[in-house]
């Protein structure tokens, strides 16, 4: 059961994000868990300098005639080390050192330290903020700061694959966009730039003699792949079964014959929208003239209505009796 639960682990992306995101900024973590440990052995030592005797078993409470179980929020501090290890111990696990120690009165012991009170809430306090809150909080947000991180990186690819081509690297919405229907994307990674066909291409150039190969074949044989050589004759090492040169892939593979950036239903039609765009415009050039003639022919019409009269003989037009 133990295995088929561990296994789970290697299917499931989130769980690899949630143990990578402890081991991914490891250095880190250590670096300031080992800070911790250090500050804890400094507080175990003013601890073990300054008031050894607080760290100690609690009496058992009786209440109701029963005895209830030990106080077990104190322990034995008769060594550096167990100091530490209590501070350790209680610190940690309860979030307060104070519990771990005895309470102290106000007025102090007769013939003890007056202010010991005081030392006890410094010493607490000096705890709490720089154990508890500052390193604790930091080492909690180092792993939660790397698992927003690692999630925002699965996001990311999970958008490049399902929202851009493999081949061509060209984004969804320019085929939803220039295809008749919604699918354009959809048909393009099926049929124009479809990986497994690649794929199947390469798997292809291996199996096929090398003295059949095409010119585009070879083209993308000199890109992708090369013959195995013997080190020693420096000839073709081939199959003993199917006696077919044996080839492998070059340590760095030329992909510039991939259709980069480039898809022939793209430019289709694109070439589609730019003759339709061409017609366009000489439709609106011809609206245009047709227009700008009328106009001429309009103010033509006024200017010689409006000119006209000037041109009448008064004599005819305002006739005086004689």
């Amino acid at each position: 059961l133990l295995v088929h639960l561990l296994e789970r682990f290697n299917h499931s992306r989130v769980l690899q994000n949630v143990m990578r995101s402890i081991t991914y900024r490891g250095n880190t973590l250590l670096q300031t868990a080992g800070l911790a440990l250090v500050m804890i052995y400094f507080f175990g030592v003013v601890g073990f300098i300054l008031f050894p005797e607080l760290f100690q078993f609690a009496e058992a409470d009786i209440v109701g005639g029963r005895k209830l179980e030990p106080n077990n929020h104190g322990a034995r501090c008769t060594s550096i080390w167990k100091c530490s290890l209590v501070v350790l111990d209680m610190g940690l696990r309860k979030g307060d050192l104070g519990e771990a120690m005895d309470d102290i009165r106000w007025e102090g012991k007769e013939g003890g330290d007056p202010y010991m009170i005081f030392y006890r809430m410094v010493y607490t306090l000096l705890f709490f903020v720089i154990v508890s809150t500052i390193l604790m909080n930091i080492i909690f947000g180092v792993i939660i700061d790397t698992f927003a991180e690692l999630r925002a990186k699965k996001d990311e690819i999970d958008r490049d694959i399902s929202g851009r081509c493999f081949i061509c690297g060209i984004e969804r919405f320019q085929f939803d966009q220039l295809g008749e229907s919604g699918s354009g994307f959809e048909d393009h990674i099926e049929n124009d730039h479809n990986m497994w066909k690649y794929l199947f291409f390469q798997v292809y150039l291996r199996e096929k003699n090398f003295d059949e190969y095409s010119g585009g074949e070879s083209y993308v044989f000199n890109k992708t792949l090369e013959l195995v050589m013997d080190p020693e004759t420096h000839e073709k090492v081939t199959d003993k079964d199917t006696g077919k040169e044996l080839k492998a892939a070059k340590p760095q593979i030329d992909l510039s014959w991939f259709p980069q950036r480039a898809a022939m239903v793209l430019r289709n039609q694109r070439a589609t929208s730019d003759q339709l765009l061409q017609q366009q415009l000489h439709k609106f050039e011809g609206y245009t003239s047709r227009l700008t003639t009328r106009l001429h022919n309009q103010l033509d019409k006024l200017l010689q209505a409006t000119v006209a009269p000037k041109h009448q003989n008064p004599t005819t037009a305002n006739p005086v009796e004689v």
